[in-house]
């Protein structure tokens, strides 16, 4: 008969999260705060920005800036959108800044489920910049989604149901 010893009992060594979910969290964390408390200050400087907006105007009629009249025109174009919805860009900012925190803290112990609260966080606010403000305000914020879901994607293997 073989013998037991009671005192050692049937100890698991928790599982240790993989290095890129580490590294990837942590940017993503640091992402976050910095879309946060870039929301807030563009709250308060976007007035300021609306009061050059007779400045650009002007200035796209001029001969020397004919080429780029285009791109002014957008410009302040947006710039009067942004301030027009500047309370819910600040709103949809930080609730999706805080679902990717959520989500990344759920990758963070291992769980699938915090990769499609992630990725459902991190696309959510360009595609309502998108339909708020225009396509070409929201394209920066496209591609590092993108990049990022995709980064975590490849990570799936390791976070668990």
């Amino acid at each position: 008969m073989e013998q037991k010893d009671y005192l050692q009992g049937s100890y698991a060594a928790p599982q240790q999260m993989p290095q890129a979910i580490n590294v990837l969290s942590i940017l993503s964390f640091i992402g976050s705060a910095f879309q946060m408390i870039s929301a807030i200050v563009s709250y308060f400087i976007i007035p300021f920005s609306v009061q050059s907006v007779n400045e650009a105007r002007t200035l796209e009629k001029t001969r020397e800036m004919k080429p780029f009249s285009g791109f002014l025109k957008w410009s302040t174009e947006s710039t009067l959108r942004q301030y027009e919805y500047r309370v819910p860009v600040l709103i949809v900012t930080i609730v999706t800044a805080l679902i990717c925190v959520w989500g990344i803290w759920q990758m963070r112990k291992l769980k699938k489920a915090g990769f499609t609260i992630y990725a459902l966080g991190e696309l959510a606010f360009p595609v309502f910049i998108a339909v708020v403000i225009d396509i070409w305000s929201s394209l920066f914020g496209f591609v590092v989604a993108v990049v990022f879901i995709l980064l975590y994607y490849f990570q799936r293997k390791h976070l668990t149901d």
